[in-house]
């Protein structure tokens, strides 16, 4: 019995580390998207919140693709809760990060009225911060709540 309750351990935390690391690319691949979106429309004179909406757009689509295929997904008949489960994890992620952005542009036309560059690194930075903040909370969150359909049922 408990070389039995070890194999499973090592097996979950083997699976873990899979899915973490599988997680980690597909965030790398979104994003990378989202960024050069933000940088660019900001850059461009696009407001903060608007810009961070369109990277938000930009990187969640290949990111629930991606993640999905990670997961294995539930076939056709969960792709519709998967998807509703996976935009409510990931507009509460955009609105934080146009809530950031919102504020970090305020303080950066304050504190740097004149320096577009400067103005441009602060907001950035917020918007890549509140990601990088939600990168653990999103992983717990989407292997609990979104791809379940397929998580293997533990023996009573």
């Amino acid at each position: 019995m408990v070389q039995q309750t070890a194999e499973s351990t090592g097996a979950r935390r083997g699976r873990y580390w899979r899915l973490l690391s599988r997680f980690a690319a597909a965030s790398v691949v979104a994003t990378g998207i989202s960024q050069l979106v933000f940088l660019l429309s900001y850059s461009l004179g696009a407001t903060a919140v608007f810009a961070t909406t369109l990277a938000w757009l930009a990187g969640a689509i290949p990111n629930f693709v991606l993640n999905r295929r990670t997961w294995g997904g539930g076939g056709r008949a969960a792709l519709r809760g998967e998807i509703l489960r996976y935009g409510v994890i990931s507009v509460g992620t955009a609105l934080l990060a146009a809530l950031a952005t919102h504020n970090a542009e305020t303080l950066a036309h304050a504190l740097f009225p004149d320096v577009r560059t400067a103005q441009i690194a602060v907001v950035w930075g917020a918007f890549i911060g509140t990601y990088a903040v939600m990168f653990v909370v999103k992983f717990v969150l989407i292997d609990r709540l979104v791809f379940t359909a397929r998580r293997p049922r533990r023996a009573r």
